[in-house]
């Protein structure tokens, strides 16, 4: 029978080029895919693989979801091996997976992949039960481990109240080389050295948590209003009660992207990608919205949540209008790519009743609305043509200043009533 794969990787090239690759393995079958950790954690459950191979750092957050899939998917389903794929050569990334002492993990760098066939042994290993650790890093924590053990050996003797003569006798050494081993020893706890010590790893990672803290304050403010990225960033795990609100709900996304990134390289689809979502993301602050999410090369945005906003609808629409007009500069000044045809954005936007609130498990919390207005400001955007901006009745209504042109009634995916739609003259 078939090892039965389901694959997660955000980038789109990496991801076909690696189902390519195991499916040309009579043993192995890619069941499902996923391009990031929620949606990873969702198809394993649906399709209960053999095997999952992981990036390590994927969207949401782009931090260790890789690592955090492994475990948890592990504990759901303790047959189910997991490969994390890792651009990192760091023995600590690797001790973050297979630290617990589990089976069924591997540690693997996505150099291997293009090196024979490194990866499908790995797959064939966690399958039947064992784990796998990338050669040179392998190699790098075997050293460290010796060094460790004698370290340890040696804080034990000296816990125990004997001397160098003592010591020395033990270890079949002299006491000039005990009395360097304690001195390297010392250096090392102090911080003058390599760091084998419990305490300099616990002092290693508290300094990296309150960097990663102040990181996300930074970042998190760059996208959603001061006072809740001040609550998310301190109190990450604690849910904001969710309320009901009237709100605008503006989606966008690039006409015809997947069909332009077939043919560009990865690192040319993360520079047009990047460039587009910065500018959006600018565009959508300077007109007081949220940037409630980034999904491959599509944005969406609230007006009116966190921090209510009487004129909502009208500041979403003029959005809208600066999202197309820097989409159109941009275009202008080009991508860094050669013949890269002009990219056109699609926007719909909706106005609406939400739940807004925090939601997520597993200590992982995101800021979020959801609801019937949702799905409508996202259907709208499905119909917007490159360059258009769609709206309903109700955001129209609430925004006078800008022109529209009623373009007649629509039936959107999942309701059964119809919406009427207008379009918005650029411009206004």
């Amino acid at each position: 029978m078939s090892i039965k794969v389901v694959l997660g990787e955000d980038n789109v090239l990496v991801r076909e080029g690696v189902r390519a690759l195991l499916d040309s393995y009579d043993d192995i079958e890619v069941v499902g895919v996923a391009e990031d950790a929620p949606s990873l954690l969702a198809t394993a459950a649906e399709h209960e693989p053999d095997v999952v191979v992981t990036d390590i750092k994927m969207p949401p957050s782009f931090q260790l979801e890789g690592i955090d899939c492994a475990h948890s998917i592990r504990d759901s389903h303790p047959d189910t091996g997991v490969v994390v794929l890792s651009a990192h050569d760091d023995e600590e990334y690797a001790i973050a997976l297979l630290g617990k002492g589990q089976s069924g993990l591997a540690y693997l760098l996505k150099d291997r992949i293009a090196q024979g066939d490194e990866l499908v042994r790995a797959i064939r290993e966690v399958h039947a039960g064992g784990s796998v650790v990338d050669p040179s890093i392998a190699e790098r924590l075997s050293g460290r481990r010796e060094t460790a053990e004698r370290d340890r050996e040696l804080l034990d003797m000296m816990a125990k109240g004997l001397g160098y003569a003592e010591i020395a006798e033990a270890l079949s050494t002299t006491q000039e080389a005990v009395d360097r081993q304690v001195t390297d020893l010392f250096r090392s706890m102090a911080g003058d050295g390599g760091g084998t010590t419990s305490l300099v790893d616990e002092l290693k990672r508290l300094h990296e948590a309150v960097v990663e803290q102040t990181e996300s304050r930074r970042m998190l403010a760059s996208f959603v209003p001061r006072q809740l990225a001040e609550q998310l960033a301190s109190h990450p795990k604690t849910a904001i009660e969710p309320q009901e609100v009237v709100v605008t709900v503006l989606f966008s996304d690039i006409r015809g992207f997947s069909t332009i990134a077939e043919r560009l390289e990865a690192r040319q689809v993360a520079s047009v990608v990047g460039k587009h979502l910065e500018a959006m993301a600018e565009v959508v602050a300077a007109h007081g919205g949220t940037i409630d999410k980034f999904q491959g090369d599509a944005v969406m945005a609230v007006f009116g949540a966190p921090e209510p906003l009487a004129d909502h609808a009208e500041r979403a629409l003029r959005c809208a209008i600066a999202m197309q007009e820097r989409q159109t500069e941009l275009n202008a000044v080009g991508w860094d790519v050669v013949d890269l045809p002009e990219m056109g954005v699609g926007i719909g936007v909706n106005t609406g009743r939400v739940i807004a609130g925090t939601v997520g498990g597993g200590g992982r919390l995101e800021y979020t609305v959801v609801g019937d207005a949702v799905n409508i400001a996202s259907r709208l955007q499905n119909e917007a043509a490159g360059g258009e901006i769609v709206a309903t009745e109700s955001t129209v209504v609430a925004a006078p200043g800008v022109i529209c042109e009623s373009i007649g009634s629509k039936h959107v995916k999942g309701r059964e009533e119809p919406v009427e739609v207008f379009r918005v003259v650029l411009g206004s």
